[in-house]
């Protein structure tokens, strides 16, 4: 029975942290450029070294997740030998050929290098190479005036750990269904890869804002303007996840019947059920949260059911976690 759950239990694991990795690099790219245009809007420059307190909190929870994701990886070569081993012959010969003539092999060892380089880079993010003063919002990061602030302005360290994320998303999708389709495989795997970066933009950003923004009280009220800030992201994220989901429940389900009579489908009805009450969490919390978030009151309301929210994810990516360890229905390509 511990056998069974292993590997599920594993991709579970790999998968979350990966979300959560990519929330750490969406939050910092996409989030603190609209969080310093809010502060700037709202409250004088001395303020500005709280979002350097969140952004090394930030990067720090970045190193953590990149090292404990390091045992998951190392544990999915043993559940990936335990269905290849071949018993009459040593296991070392069984290691080797897993891992250097097996294309499977090939994306292991490198998700473990970019997981070592990520631990590494969001250590040095935490330290003197993160971020430095924020400029106003008029004016560029090397202090020259400008009609409008940028979307984008990543410090170029940060661009590269954001980068390798974004690798590691991809390798994920190495090694998934999308890799069956006979025809467009790179575009399956493309799909797919955006289809993952989407929820970590959305779900793993707000489980980072949420654990790392103080609870206690502050004259800034951090956690308000983080939302307000990751509410256009979030938006845009789950349209592109509810896209991409469809174009991939279309390169494996044939026909709608699959959908209640093969395991395949029925799995993932109950995600896409699962998904639709996430977003429906999501859309309460935006609707119905953010005018209140800044009293303490509310600022209880919103941190309990954003967390909901994020537990509704969990659950998910573990039917994500079970989906890609189902068999794709008969006729499926």
């Amino acid at each position: 029975m511990m056998e069974l759950l292993a590997l599920p239990l594993l991709r579970w694991a790999l998968f979350s942290g990966v979300v959560l990795l990519i929330g750490v690099v969406s939050w910092r790219g996409a989030v603190v450029p609209r969080l310093r245009l809010h502060l700037g809007q709202a409250y004088p420059p001395r303020e500005y070294p709280e979002i350097l307190r969140l952004e090394r909190r930030m990067a720090g929870a970045g190193a953590i997740l990149a090292l404990l994701l390091l045992p998951v990886w190392g544990l999915r070569l043993w559940s990936q030998l335990q269905e290849f081993r071949d018993p009459f012959v040593p296991l070392s010969e069984d290691v080797a050929f897993l891992l250097q003539q097996t294309f499977w092999g090939k994306v292991w060892m490198a998700q473990g290098g970019v997981l070592l380089l990520l631990v590494g880079g969001f250590l040095l993010l935490r330290g003197p190479w993160g971020g430095a003063q924020p400029p106003s919002p008029g004016l560029t990061p090397e202090g020259i005036p400008r009609e409008g602030p940028r979307l984008l302005e990543w410090p170029w360290p940060w661009r590269v750990v954001a980068g390798m994320v974004g690798f590691l998303a991809l390798t994920l999708s190495l090694s998934s269904h999308a890799m069956s389709v006979p025809v467009n495989t790179a575009m399956a795997v493309g799909v797919d890869a955006g289809h993952l970066l989407a929820a970590g933009a959305w779900v793993g950003t707000l489980a980072l804002i949420l654990a790392v923004t103080p609870g206690k009280n502050s004259d800034v009220p951090l956690l308000g303007i983080q939302l307000r800030a990751f509410s256009p992201l979030a938006m845009a994220a789950v349209g592109v996840l509810v896209f991409l989901g469809v174009i991939l429940s279309g390169l494996h389900v044939h026909e709608w019947s699959v959908l209640w009579r093969e395991a395949y489908g029925r799995t993932l009805s109950l995600k896409i059920l699962a998904a639709l009450g996430v977003m429906g969490m999501g859309f309460v919390n935006w609707r119905k949260g953010l005018p209140r978030v800044d009293t303490p009151v509310g600022r209880r309301w919103v941190r309990r059911s954003a967390w909901l929210e994020v537990a509704g994810a969990a659950v998910v990516i573990l039917l994500t976690a079970l989906l890609v360890a189902t068999p794709l229905p008969p006729g499926a390509h």
